[in-house]
């Protein structure tokens, strides 16, 4: 277990003394999302020692964390009280944390169900581009006036400043879960995606590859039982297949190519040509795909796939609302100035 330590002194003198030399940053934590973005401009800003569960409280579902904590310390803390991070943010390589988790903005298998992780963010201390300490939003559920900053924060990139404390809210495990698989063709799969997303069931994750329908079902026992009877000819694997999921360890995404996706709105049927080709999930909002076969999961929609790597995928030019943000947080363009959102 990692040993609290609250780091944000050090952290605080190092933005200030960039501010006076006219130094840039680039914020890093564990560095596992190297591979999804990450800022060569400027001098390393450590943020990894600043760990430590700050307050916890089971009874009202939230939890405080330093921006360094890893989310397997957070997840091994939520269990003890048989709660959990629902959107559960990917752990590229066995790491990462909770800093890294709202600046990157990526959710897991149970999005569409559980909510992503700007649901979960409640509030956030940071120091901005000026080296002042600021605070967002609160530690409750009902705490928002105004402008919320803090789910601003999410999927920022660390562009507008150094995350140094983030308050979530948290959610009870189901009493329990089970994943079945499902060997179907494409077309047969989308009619029972179209069905889980029609009416209440325990379904809470799902997945498309190589002609076999991955879903899993949580829940009270009666409710996943159920369920369960509804799917004839299914068999029952082991639930990690969407920790392999979530963290990219399966065995679709290893690939030396480009990794691509696409997102598609609800009810719109992915057009794929070929069931290896293409992972779908989310009941098939989201495709992964890779450069070498194309942009064949979107054509039939006109959508073009775009390449998970954002210093690939970022835009050309920033819109004037997100450079005036930019310039309100960080005038002096300290932090990850060479990330565009």
């Amino acid at each position: 277990m990692t040993q609290p330590f609250d780091d944000s002194q050090r952290l605080l003198d190092s933005v200030k003394q960039a501010v006076a030399q006219k130094r840039q940053l680039s914020i890093l934590g564990h560095g596992t999302k190297a591979h999804y973005a990450r800022s060569t401009h400027g001098d390393a800003l450590q943020s990894r020692d600043h760990v430590g569960v700050i307050e916890y409280q089971p009874d009202e579902l939230t939890i405080s964390v330093r921006a360094g904590t890893p989310l397997t310390v957070i997840a091994e803390t939520l269990d003890q009280h048989n709660q959990m991070l629902a959107c559960d943010p990917p752990r590229f390589f066995g790491g990462g944390t909770i800093g890294g988790a709202v600046a990157s903005g990526l959710s897991g298998p149970g999005r569409p169900w559980y909510g992503n992780l700007r649901d979960a963010v409640l509030g956030v201390e940071m120091i901005n581009g000026l080296g002042e300490r600021l605070t967002f939003g609160g530690s409750v559920m009902k705490n928002v006036a105004g402008f919320d900053i803090s789910r601003m924060m999410v999927g920022s990139l660390g562009v507008f400043g150094v995350i140094l404390s983030v308050n979530l809210r948290v959610h009870p495990k189901p009493e329990i879960e089970r994943t079945i698989s499902l060997d179907l063709n494409w077309d047969d799969a989308w009619s029972v995606l179209c069905e889980t997303i029609a009416k209440p069931t325990a379904v809470t994750a799902t997945c498309y590859w190589s002609g076999s329908l991955y879903l899993r079902l949580a829940g009270n026992r009666a409710s996943v039982e159920e369920a369960c009877s509804s799917f004839p000819s299914n068999t029952e694997i082991e639930n990690d297949v969407w920790v392999h999921l979530r963290d990219h360890e399966h065995s679709f995404f290893q690939s030396s190519e480009e990794l691509r996706r696409t997102w598609l709105g609800r009810g719109l049927q992915p057009q794929i040509e070929n069931d290896e080709s293409n992972l779908i999930e989310w009941a098939g909002a989201q495709v992964w795909s890779f450069k070498v076969h194309g942009d064949s999961a979107a054509l039939g929609q006109r959508i073009s796939s775009e390449p998970f790597n954002r210093s690939s995928a970022a835009p050309s030019t920033e819109s004037k609302y997100m450079r005036r943000l930019r310039r309100a947080f960080d005038p002096h363009q300290l932090f990850n100035s060479d990330l565009l959102l």
